[in-house]
């Protein structure tokens, strides 16, 4: 699996965490569709915290801290994990 990800829109360079490789291979989730969600996003990203960012697409999410201990020069994908899509409401007719 790749682990490195330079000039990633709207992020810089990015680097895999060995934990989020493991969750991929845990979880089933092809390495296509994890490099689609990190470097084609359709949604603005989510910011949590100081350091926390999200990025989201096809039920997928990606945990991004931007400034990880030690700092290696890149933002770190700390975690990956599949996400339901969310209830909406639907008026009645």
């Amino acid at each position: 699996m790749q682990h490195h990800f330079p000039n990633v829109k709207g992020l810089g360079n990015v680097a895999v965490s060995r934990h989020a490789q493991n969750q991929l291979v845990r979880h089933g989730i092809p390495e296509a569709v994890f490099t689609r969600v990190l470097l084609e996003p359709i949604k603005p990203d989510v910011f949590e915290g100081n350091d926390i960012i999200w990025r989201e697409r096809d039920g997928l999410r990606i945990v991004i801290l931007s400034n990880p201990v030690p700092s290696r020069g890149a933002k770190l994908v700390k975690t990956v994990y599949r996400v339901a899509e969310q209830a909406q409401a639907r008026p009645k007719r």
